[in-house]
Order: C-alpha cells, then sequence, then structure tokens
C-alpha cells in the first residue's frame, strides 16, 4: 500500500508559481502617468546599461533584491503635441524592481519607448517584470498611439 501512495503523492498536482501582469499597453501607460503626481516625459530612443548590473531572477536560489539602481543613459526625442521632436540626451537611473523571483530587465543599446519620471534627483525609469514604463523596439503603430493620446485623441487599452 505504501508504494501506491508514494506513486499518488508523485503525481498530485503542484501549485505553480506564476506572475500574473495584465498585458502591458501604451494607452494604459499613458493614462497612468499622466495622472500621478509625478512629472513625466515620454521618451523614444536608444538605452544604454551595464547588463551585468541587472539583478539575476532566482527561482529556488533565494531571493534577488527588491529593488536595484543601475545608472544608464537614454539618448533620443521626448514627445510633445507636435510628435517626438525634443532632443533628449541624459543619464538616467534604471529602477529595477524584482516581484518574488521576477525581475525587470532590458538589453543595452535597445530602441526603447519610455515613460521618464523626472524629479530632483534627476531622471528615471521604472523597470518591473510586468513592463508598462517601458517597450522595447516599438513599431510604427504604438508609436503614432502614445502621439495621438498626447494630442487629447482616442487613448483606450485594448482589452485583450
Amino acid at each position: 500500500m505504501k508504494p501506491l501512495l508514494i506513486l499518488l503523492l508523485a503525481l498530485a498536482p503542484v501549485p505553480a508559481l506564476a506572475l500574473s501582469c495584465l498585458k502591458p499597453s501604451v494607452e494604459r501607460s499613458f493614462n497612468q502617468y499622466d495622472e500621478a503626481a509625478e512629472s513625466y516625459l515620454i521618451v523614444h530612443g536608444r538605452l544604454t546599461l551595464d547588463e551585468g548590473l541587472l539583478p539575476k531572477t532566482a527561482f529556488g536560489q533565494g531571493s534577488p533584491p527588491k529593488m536595484t539602481m543601475i545608472p544608464g543613459r537614454l539618448v533620443g526625442k521626448s514627445l510633445s503635441k507636435a510628435g517626438f521632436e525634443l532632443p533628449f540626451e541624459r543619464d538616467v537611473t534604471l529602477e529595477v524592481a524584482c516581484f518574488g523571483p521576477w525581475c525587470g530587465s532590458l538589453e543595452n543599446g535597445a530602441d526603447v519607448l519610455a515613460f521618464v519620471r523626472k524629479d530632483q534627483a534627476g531622471y528615471a525609469i521604472d523597470i518591473n517584470p510586468c513592463g508598462g514604463a517601458v517597450f522595447s523596439a516599438p513599431h510604427r503603430k504604438l508609436l503614432k498611439s502614445v502621439e495621438r493620446c498626447m494630442r487629447g485623441g482616442p487613448c483606450e487599452p485594448d482589452m485583450y
């Protein structure tokens, strides 16, 4: 009887670890950051960083830090009602968050659309595993959507 019990326990379903996030949407992000108390710029450009400083995911090996600050540089154009036309070339702090074993991540030299917070300390970008503040390799439709939002046009996220 014991071997049968061991077999049943081995085959019993085990809860899986999963991160539950809403699908990132540039419209949802625009509305969120537009309503925030802090000031945000929307920048399309090239983001450089030292990938070796990014926190490592830690499935089954302890927990990574909840927040890691990494220096970076963003060079591109910020968005105005006229479009992406205002030069932006700044050092930025990447605030890389980990939710449990999942951590935000980016590639060095990535083409990004970023919602950049401006405060007394300078410029910062939230990088978390659910996304929403940074969109890598933004396609033309995504850029046009955020421009439409900036001009006060329809700005509702897709529900799917």
